[in-house]
């Protein structure tokens, strides 16, 4: 059984960096703990390392795109259960069906709002937002 944590631990993975970093200064002032991930095979390791209890996913990357990530994720029994949302700035429907039909559990498009990503956020991982807004 994996110790519990104090503040829910949230894996990013985007190629970009500037993207990384404001998600993580977003989550961080939120309440979160933020690992990381440049690339698909970074954001594995540290699935496996860390078992998070998110993962907001890329899908355009370099060395596997961020749908073989997922597929690779539900394979694994140590990262199966752990949701995955997707980041990206493919606006289209086919791009949110198909992540849907991976196994995400949500969709955001490039660039996004910050109270929209904070409000899906705590809905993926059963919190109140704390906005009381309607």
């Amino acid at each position: 059984m994996a110790p519990t944590r104090e503040r829910k631990l949230i894996l990013v993975a985007d190629d970009e960096p500037d993207i990384v970093n404001i998600v993580e200064l977003i989550l961080h002032t939120s309440g979160y703990d933020v690992l990381k991930a440049t690339g698909g095979f970074e954001a594995l390791e540290l699935a496996e390392q860390y078992r998070p209890d998110l993962i907001l996913l890329d899908i355009m990357m370099p060395e596997m795109d961020g749908w073989e990530v997922l597929r690779l994720l539900q394979v694994d029994s140590r990262t199966a259960k752990i949701p995955v949302a997707m980041i990206s700035a493919k606006e289209g429907t086919r791009a949110k069906i198909t992540s849907m039909q991976e196994g995400a559990v949500d969709y955001l498009t490039k660039p996004f709002d910050t109270r929209e990503l904070l409000t899906k956020v705590a809905a993926i991982l059963g919190e109140d937002d704390g906005d009381g807004a309607d």
